[in-house]
């Protein structure tokens, strides 16, 4: 029992090591060994299940510390109430997504089937688990697997084809093979052959991410010069309605910067919520009548984040400006953060974070794409980019570029903004896209269609930094075979695991069928 308690702990802590922010993303690839050998020596049920509980505790914990240091921005009025609320909701959330693992560990230690037949039950429950919390009561995505490979570029492109749980799942095949070996070691030569199929299958991945990689003639090509300016507003004092004065003519100073160096820019991103007050609501006022102005004087055409109101409700959007000072375009976020944007059963919980109270958006909005010829883009709001299913729904509308406009800096300091970062080059990779990534005390950059990250950065500290770069544009019909079926492997993999449950409640119900009757020809 002890041997495995310290085998899962270790587990836990090289996932923490391996997700982005520490970013030693090739432990990934042995991370869930020792998990596995604990598991396999379990002697019983509760044991497994503490196994896997205590090795996902330890790696969530580890990863999602940041949401115990959001109690500045807390709402209940009193510090050390606010303290109180975001280490609660910290380890709620923590503990809940250790059930997942937990539960992969039960499930295997239930199934004594031959070496390499495991190898594979191996990696698709956990690939059913994390497509569950991926979702299931809204969802959660952090802690995939799939995103600590984000730097590496062959194993990613089979996202085109799987998405990001895909990678996932070779990551665990491979860990499951490794444990096996291990486990085995005494007759290592009469096991291999149960290996082959799982390490072939680590081989093609990478030579498919290498030959996918390889560059190509582009026809019906199109670049769009985009100008990048996140302002980076400290979070403390981007709400305060004092500081809106100073940090509306911020960005209207850097805007005019930008383009009279830049006078051919397609347009300028601004992050989200860049202009922090609704100052497109109802009748026309003075800021908006000084930001048309500079739009008109500089030719401009400008993609911003804003609150809006509408009907009595308030929403968090992105509008997209021409050179007049017309919307062209609009969006409002869909996916909001429990907790942070809305708060879940209100009636029991009181708003929690600084901006509580937004309404969800209805539909996938897309924007016209300035000096293109028909050319379309979509734009994820902040949290929305850490969902697959959300951002194909862009491309699927006709989307040949996408923009996330993000605000991280609640996150000042700590890895967040980082691990926000390393699930943007996915998306590009699941369409096959560029995105540009314009995020107010985050990481502002450009990726393109293979998840590299260029290398012209803004990072969180440079509170005036701005970049300008070319992106190269498609508009060939060609969708990949994630943006057309999206979540088709994990669903697969969920059916899978549902008849692997399935058959093991049917050996529950049998055993405990012949010991009822051998109970009863007893006591006869």
């Amino acid at each position: 029992m002890k041997k495995g308690l310290l085998l899962s702990a270790l587990s836990g802590i090289l996932l923490v090591l391996s997700n982005a922010g520490i970013g030693w993303f090739p432990l990934v690839w042995i991370a869930i060994v020792p998990l596995l050998i604990a598991v396999k020596g379990a002697e019983k049920i509760k044991s497994a299940f503490l196994f896997g509980y205590l090795s996902g505790s330890i790696h969530f914990l580890g990863t999602v510390y940041w949401i115990a240091l959001l109690y500045p921005y807390a709402n209940t009025g009193w510090f050390a109430s606010d303290v109180f609320v975001t280490i609660f909701l910290y380890l709620l959330l923590s503990l809940y997504l250790a059930i997942y693992p937990a539960f992969f560990s039960v499930v295997l230690k239930q199934l004594n089937w031959s070496t390499s037949l495991m190898i594979f039950v191996s990696a698709t429950v956990w690939t059913a688990c994390e497509w569950i919390a991926s979702w299931l009561m809204t969802g959660f995505p952090w802690g995939s697997l799939g995103y600590t490979q984000w730097k590496n570029l062959p194993v990613i492109q089979i996202s085109s084809i799987f998405g990001v749980h895909g990678v996932s799942f070779v990551i665990v095949l491979f860990n499951a093979t490794v444990a096996e070996l291990i486990f085995v070691r005494a007759r290592f030569r009469a096991q291999i052959k149960h290996v082959a199929i799982p390490l072939a299958i680590v081989f093609v991945v990478f030579v498919f991410g290498v030959l996918a990689m390889r560059p190509v003639e582009l026809s019906n090509v199109s670049k769009v010069k985009v100008g990048i300016v996140p302002g980076n507003i400290r979070q403390i004092d981007k709400w305060k309605q004092k500081n809106f004065d100073v940090i509306f003519r911020k960005y209207l100073n850097l805007m005019k910067i930008v383009s009279d160096k830049h006078p051919d820019l397609s347009f300028i991103a601004l992050p989200e919520t860049a202009i922090p007050k609704a100052i497109f609501y109802n009748q026309e006022n003075v800021y908006q009548m000084v930001l048309k102005q500079l739009l008109k004087d500089q030719q401009l055409n400008l993609l911003t984040g804003t609150p809006h109101y509408t009907e009595g409700k308030a929403y968090n959007s992105v509008f997209l400006l021409n050179p007049d000072g017309d919307r062209t375009g609009a969006y409002s976020k869909m996916h909001l953060v429990p907790f942070g944007e809305y708060t879940p059963i209100a009636s029991f919980f009181p708003d929690l974070i600084q901006e509580s109270g937004w309404e969800a958006g209805k539909s996938y909005d897309i924007f016209p794409i300035p000096s293109t010829l028909g050319l379309k883009m979509g734009v994820a709001i902040c949290y929305e980019s850490s969902f697959p299913n959300l951002v194909r729904q862009f491309v699927k509308r006709g989307a040949v570029m996408m923009g996330v406009l993000t605000n991280d800096a609640w996150f000042e300091g700590t890895s967040a903004p980082i691990q926000h970062l390393s699930m943007a080059p996915f998306r590009a990779v699941e369409n096959r896209v560029p995105v540009f990534r314009c995020a107010n005390g985050g990481i502002s950059c450009i990726i393109d269609g293979f998840g590299r990250v260029g290398e012209m950065q803004i990072l969180p500290e440079d509170q005036d930094g701005f970049l300008i770069n070319s992106i190269t544009l498609t508009n060939a019909k060609k969708r990949t075979i994630y943006t057309r079926y999206g979540d088709w492997f994990p669903i697969i993999c969920f059916v899978i695991s549902l008849g692997l449950i399935g058959i093991l409640l049917y050996r529950y119900s049998t055993v405990a069928g012949k010991d009822l009757v051998d109970d009863s020809a007893d006591n006869s």
